[in-house]
């Protein structure tokens, strides 16, 4: 049968790239969630939202000056594959930063459009109060707020009909996208050259990140931002006052570049997808592999990243200065009914549920138990939901932020869904189970034979961990799986960081 290879390229390791190519222009998301076809989509105008009545006073010094609406199209080559809107004011006693922003990314061969909007409303310091978050892709929809409690901001996440919440702390300065610039004002743009280490809250992984601002000054008037984010760089110039007047980013090979624009423009402008398949420059490039499916074990040379960020020592991996080695493990010999895994502790967090993994839903509930049926043996627990993920799921590339509850009612999804959707129901039939996120080799992809970024899971049996990918049915999984993230969005997130820099190449495989 022919392998159906489905890679890891959704939400999570998106929210990264998104991110970065959003802030070219100082902007992540949007007002309203816009057109998803390829036509001249309008942006609503900044002047056309609601605006409070505002004066001068209510007005911090450092933003006197600052644009209170800016509009930018963004550039990929000779291609227009996204448009951004910008506004500022102050709503009652907030600083209040709305958001539009389209963009059209090529994705396994397919133009997808994905519009994100947000609200945010900050303190006269810039510190977060309260949002509001949505992302609109062709496949998905999701809504996230949120509203600052001391240091933690309470979100709720709707999706799939159903909310969720999540409690996230916050340590300042804790900025989002269009915060930057206002930022980098009241800190005061400097003479001598600046580096600045805040986070940056990225609400579609539920998470936040650090990140590095670098800021020069050019010449009177000009400054230099190098900014970075999971180690991808932006280079910006900005005027004294705040305003954008270049910026450009290279993400995986995929040059992104802001020009400023007008609302005019931004009304007719007919965006194209990114001629480049974000997945194929993602790609890490490596020699043909025969019968790779088949390999029991494999050991790489890893450069281009600091490895000491990533847990890569497992249960089937060692790491032994920059070599990886993975090795295939046994089948369990002995396996254990889910009653004896009562009052085991160190397990315990492998049967909870999250926002995204709604273990507790009735729904899922239900369905695992549908599944397993009067099968009280662990192991073969597994693999009933293994079989039930594979034959239910549709392959199908999607961006979404995934979520079990979703999946389970469209049916659909690439691997980080078939994942999200095993971890769901194999914790709610009492398995610890474990999703992860790392590279794993093709040679079948459109583009050829290298690893590509891909989501499997790890469950435990009794008295060992096996690692299970239920989109390319496999048990265990072949030795080209290389694991280098263990969790959920919040830490898959990390994954990005890899992406357009790691290099591997073989040592030995058999």
């Amino acid at each position: 049968m022919k392998e159906k290879r489905c890679h890891f390229f959704s939400a999570a390791s998106l929210a990264g790239y998104l991110a970065v190519a959003a802030l070219l222009s100082g902007c992540e998301s949007s007002k309203q969630p816009l057109t998803n076809t390829p036509s001249h989509a309008s942006l609503p105008a900044p002047t056309q939202q609601v605006k409070a009545k505002e004066n001068s006073s209510q007005i911090p010094a450092f933003l006197q000056k600052f644009p209170h609406d800016a509009y930018h199209k963004l550039l990929s080559g000779n291609q227009v594959v996204g448009k951004t809107v910008f506004h500022w004011s102050v709503d009652q006693d907030k600083l209040r930063f709305d958001e539009d922003s389209d963009m059209k990314i090529t994705l396994f061969k397919k133009s997808q459009l994905i519009s994100t909007e947000s609200k945010t409303w900050t303190n006269a310091k810039l510190e977060i109060q309260k949002l509001l978050f949505k992302m609109k892709s062709d496949s998905a929809f999701i809504e996230i707020s949120g509203e600052r409690l001391s240091n933690q901001l309470q979100l709720k996440i709707t999706q799939a009909g159903q909310t969720q919440t999540k409690s996230l702390a916050i340590e300042e300065p804790t900025l989002m996208s269009s915060t930057i610039r206002p930022f980098l004002l009241m800190k005061g743009l400097p003479s001598e050259p600046l580096a600045l280490s805040p986070l940056m809250l990225e609400p579609s992984a539920l998470t936040t990140v650090p990140v590095s601002l670098k800021v020069s000054k050019m010449r009177a008037d000009l400054w230099k931002v190098d900014f970075t984010y999971l180690q991808h760089q932006m280079l910006s110039e900005m005027t004294g006052n705040g305003s954008l007047l270049s910026e450009k980013s290279d993400f995986a090979g995929l040059s992104i570049v802001a020009k400023p624009s007008s609302a005019a423009e931004l009304k007719n402008l007919f965006l194209e997808g990114t001629q480049s398949d974000l997945v194929e420059l993602a790609k890490v490039q490596f020699p043909t592999l025969l019968h790779s499916q088949q390999l029991k074990k494999l050991s790489v040379k890893i450069s281009g990243v600091d490895l000491h960020t990533f847990e890569l020592n497992r249960h089937r991996q060692t790491l032994n200065g920059d070599i990886l080695t993975a090795e295939v493990e046994n089948l369990p010999k002995e396996t254990l009914p889910v009653q004896s895994l009562v009052g085991q502790q160190n397990i315990e967090i492998y049967l909870q549920g999250d926002a995204m993994t709604e273990v507790y839903d009735p729904v899922i509930q239900k369905q695992a138990r549908e599944i397993v049926g009067t099968e009280s043996d662990l192991w073969k627990r597994a693999l009933l939901i293994k079989d039930f993920v594979y034959r239910e799921l549709k392959k199908e590339a999607t961006i979404s932020i995934p979520n079990a509850l979703e999946i389970l009612q469209t049916k659909k999804g690439d691997c980080n869904e078939h994942a999200v959707l095993y971890t769901a129901l194999a914790r709610a039939a009492g398995i610890p189970t474990r999703p992860v996120v790392g590279l794993v080799y093709s040679g079948s992809f459109n583009g050829g034979a290298g690893f590509y970024y891909h989501a499997w899971v790890e469950v435990f049996a009794g008295k060992e961990w096996v690692a299970i990918d239920p989109t390319w049915n496999q048990v265990p999984a072949d030795a080209t799986h290389l694991a280098f993230v263990e969790g959920g969005l919040d830490q898959q997130v990390q994954v990005t960081s890899l992406m357009g820099k790691i290099k591997l190449s073989l040592v030995s495989s058999f």
